[in-house]
């Protein structure tokens, strides 16, 4: 070896002695670069597996939401999960909630607990009200006078008349056979002030009140009709009066014969009324004409 080889080794050498921190921190630096590569990696290894844990969940979520009954976002048309026939629905899945969308577009909960499923698999609800065709009675409502319910509605050819009517009432004595002293005067009825007279046991109601126990609350009605004559050749409308029973018990008489109820009897000058067992006997006259 030259000498001048030994000088440049000794040189080297005594570089190395005097700065040995350049190659520590050399040798520092290399083991920082390898180390900080280790964690990027293990990072990025990391970030992949939460990645494709997150799809496997996804996955999971999706197929859980496929078996299950009740769609996610239930519409109109999902009253029923897609998964499940209509014709193959048996009463435990009947049972299960379902849902629908009301009007205002939120989300409620059906319960078909009390359905029941016909062979068609439609749903019929046992509990359901059956349809009432029964009188409602709000019609009726218009036909109350003072608190007490009619029993019968004036027709739309009722009228008041111009023919003063008047009834006579006589009470009728049995033990008397002569027919000139068989009955007493009681009272006359002007009966041509309004369109129609109630007889009853009512007061509220009755326009001519009886006290009778064999005749009912509301007995019979004397009703003015204006309706055409058929006798005229000209088909004039003339107003007369008429007798209706109201579904009396013991009915109510026109010259001794019976009505029917519910329907209007034509009544005539010198006609005698009677009703149910009463003595009483009401002869219809004019104002012009006497009791003979």
């Amino acid at each position: 070896m030259t000498t001048e080889n030994r000088t440049e080794t000794r040189k080297r050498s005594r570089w190395h002695e005097k700065s040995p921190t350049v190659s520590s921190a050399c040798s520092e630096n290399a083991t920082a670069d390898s180390f900080s590569d280790e964690h990027a990696l293990t990072s990025l290894l990391a970030s992949a597996q939460r990645n494709e844990q997150k799809k496997q969940k996804s996955k999971t979520d999706e197929s859980r939401k496929k078996k299950n009954h009740f769609p996610s976002k239930p519409g109109p048309s999902d009253r029923y999960p897609p998964s499940v026939d209509s014709n193959s629905r048996s009463n435990s899945t009947v049972r299960d909630q379902r849902y629908r969308n009301n009007e205002k577009g939120k989300i409620e909960e059906c319960d078909y607990s009390d359905s029941s499923t016909d062979k068609a698999g439609a749903i019929t609800n046992e509990n359901k009200q059956k349809p009432n065709f029964g009188l409602s009675g709000v019609l009726a409502t218009d036909n109350i006078y003072n608190g007490v319910l009619l029993k019968f509605k004036e027709p739309p050819e009722a009228r008041v008349p111009n023919t003063r009517w008047r009834l006579y009432v006589f009470k009728k004595n049995l033990e008397v056979k002569d027919k000139e002293t068989e009955g007493n005067l009681l009272e006359v009825l002007h009966i041509s002030r309004q369109s129609a007279y109630l007889f009853g046991r009512e007061r509220k109601v009755a326009d001519v009140p009886v006290d009778h126990p064999s005749l009912s609350k509301q007995h019979c009605v004397l009703q003015y009709r204006a309706l055409p004559d058929k006798n005229m050749k000209e088909q004039k409308v003339r107003c007369k009066p008429y007798l209706m029973d109201l579904g009396s018990s013991n009915g109510s008489f026109i010259n001794s014969v019976r009505l029917e109820e519910a329907r209007y009897y034509e009544l005539r000058k010198g006609d005698v009324i009677t009703l149910g067992a009463s003595s009483r006997e009401y002869v219809l006259l004019t104002e012009n004409t006497t009791a003979s």
